[in-house]
């Protein structure tokens, strides 16, 4: 069963923003999860986006938030907050400083708030779907309600 309620919906909910979820069955070990998440749901690929924590110049954290098909360029992330690379973040530090699990993170309501940045394809959607802060839960937005309660900046990230 999944939660009516996580620290992400009910971030999305103190700030205001219209939003629905739907969960599914999450099953890692199928593989290509975002991919098996926008089946589930039936809805486009690149209409479902998945949120990565990844750090910039060894230092800055960030959310690096792309369609759930494509891969982030890091060079492209990094230049979008002025820094020159970029890479993972460890899965143990990402769980750590956002208190997310790997398949359940969110740039809604992290325990320490890192700067978004969001894929500008984003735009081309009315609504897309993002992880709501657990492992198959998913919260439908309109992208200028994510730019507006994470401030992300947008960037053409995604390869």
């Amino acid at each position: 069963m999944m939660p009516l309620e996580t620290v992400a919906t009910e971030f999305l909910t103190q700030a205001g923003v219209a939003f629905t979820t739907i969960s599914y069955d999450y099953a890692p070990q199928k593989g290509h999860i975002g991919e098996q998440a926008a089946q589930a749901i039936n809805a486009p690929c690149s209409a479902v986006f998945k949120t990565l924590a990844a750090k910039i110049d060894r230092k800055q954290p960030v959310f690096a938030v792309i369609p759930v098909a494509q891969r982030v360029d890091f060079k492209a992330l990094a230049a979008a907050l002025g820094g020159r690379n970029a890479k993972m973040m460890q899965p143990e530090e990402a769980h750590d400083r956002t208190g997310f699990v790997s398949g359940g993170t969110t740039p809604f309501g992290s325990r320490q708030t890192f700067p978004v940045v969001l894929d500008q394809s984003a735009l081309t959607h009315e609504k897309i779907w993002i992880n709501a802060g657990a492992q198959g839960f998913l919260a439908c937005i309109a992208p200028q309600d994510v730019i507006h309660v994470t401030q992300a900046t947008l960037a053409e990230i995604a390869l």
